[in-house]
């Protein structure tokens, strides 16, 4: 309903007049079934098409809601393939782990299990106790990055993208595997998209298969 202040009403009686009336029509929906020669007499303002009648402009708004509910279904049914692969993809990579004998194979596990998600280009085991170059750069990364933190996610400057990725890979996800404080190891993924990984993203998924993952380590090592 309206809500005119008084002192409008009295300078603007028109306004006022408006007022009321936009108030019986909020009390009385059913006047235009009443009164529906009324209908086809109306006329709205269109950006582009000048001047319609109020049953047109309904039926515009009405398409424009399907369009969007369309959108909306299109958009869904993507998210459920998306859902419907990874599981595939996790369930695969459950019997992987089962046999992985070693890193390595633990590795290839997990590289394949990337192949299979969407938007993932890449992924990275890092096992930071090991005297590599590779680890020395990547314990600025891992202060920079990780620091009291259990995820990161988002972009990297170019020195730190060279320390896990290939150029090609422009968002990233960092997570740190602890079998205990002297036993830790980096896992990262990568994906080409500049928007896939992003601060604030749920970890549930991520949760689960860092789980995994320390499940069979101490075999694998």
């Amino acid at each position: 309903m309206s809500d005119l202040p008084l002192d409008t009403a009295l300078v603007n009686p028109e306004l006022a007049e408006a007022s009321l009336i936009v108030d019986y029509l909020y009390d009385h929906p059913e006047f235009f079934l009443q009164h529906p020669e009324l209908l086809s007499r109306l006329r709205l303002p269109h950006q582009q098409r000048g001047v319609v009648s109020l049953v047109e402009r309904q039926l515009e708004l009405q398409r424009e809601k399907i369009r969007s509910l369309e959108d909306d279904i299109t958009r869904l049914m993507g998210i459920a393939r998306q859902n419907e692969q990874i599981f595939y993809a996790l369930n695969d990579l459950h019997l992987q782990l089962l046999k992985a004998a070693d890193q390595r194979a633990l590795l290839e596990a997990l590289q394949a299990f990337t192949a299979q998600m969407p938007h993932v280009q890449s992924c990275v085991l890092v096992d930071l106790q090991q005297k590599t170059e590779q680890v020395a750069q990547l314990q600025l990364i891992l202060q920079r990055r990780l620091s009291g933190k259990a995820y990161y996610f988002g972009r990297m400057n170019r020195d730190e993208m060279s320390a896990l990725f290939e150029p090609h890979i422009h968002s990233v996800s960092l997570q740190l595997l602890k079998l205990s404080e002297d036993q830790q190891f980096l896992l990262a993924f990568g994906s080409d998209s500049d928007e896939h990984f992003q601060p604030g993203m749920d970890t549930v998924f991520l949760d689960h298969l860092a789980k995994l993952v320390l499940a069979v380590l101490p075999a694998a090592i």
